[in-house]
């Protein structure tokens, strides 16, 4: 048997370690709970922050609505963990948490209203909720 490089190896572990999950460690279906027609974000240039705290006990991903109402990922947000990006007033944001495999929910969208930065609490009873300061939603 021939023996493979350390560095080798790695590639292949990661490689099969992508090609059996989705983005950063989701499945396919967790993937598009939120994928389905949104309005854009809309053109800004008054500059602010969101953070999304997760009080969760499930990860969840942050997506941006772009211009064109496509999502775009930011973030893979543990539980306990805090998320923060610098965006514009108006912009549209989108939480998919993980609840287990066979539960997935999407909330959103999560709007900054003005310069004062968005904080975004996810909260978790038998549901996601939310409580914004700062926010729209």
């Amino acid at each position: 048997m021939r023996a493979i490089s350390r560095a080798a190896a790695v590639i292949l572990l990661a490689a099969t370690c992508i090609s059996s999950v989705g983005p950063l460690g989701a499945t396919m279906a967790q993937a598009a709970a939120c994928e389905e027609a949104h309005d854009p974000s809309p053109n800004s240039d008054a500059a602010t922050g969101i953070n999304f705290h997760n009080e969760t006990p499930y990860a969840f991903r942050v997506f941006w609505i772009d211009f064109d109402g496509f999502l775009k990922e930011y973030g893979l947000v543990q539980p306990g963990e805090t998320a923060s990006f610098n965006t514009f007033i108006g912009h549209k944001w989108m939480v998919e948490l993980y609840a287990s495999e066979e539960r997935t929910e999407c909330f959103g969208p999560v709007v900054p209203r003005d310069n004062e930065s968005c904080e975004a609490r996810i909260l978790w009873d038998d549901g996601i909720g939310i409580d914004a300061g700062y926010c729209d939603f």
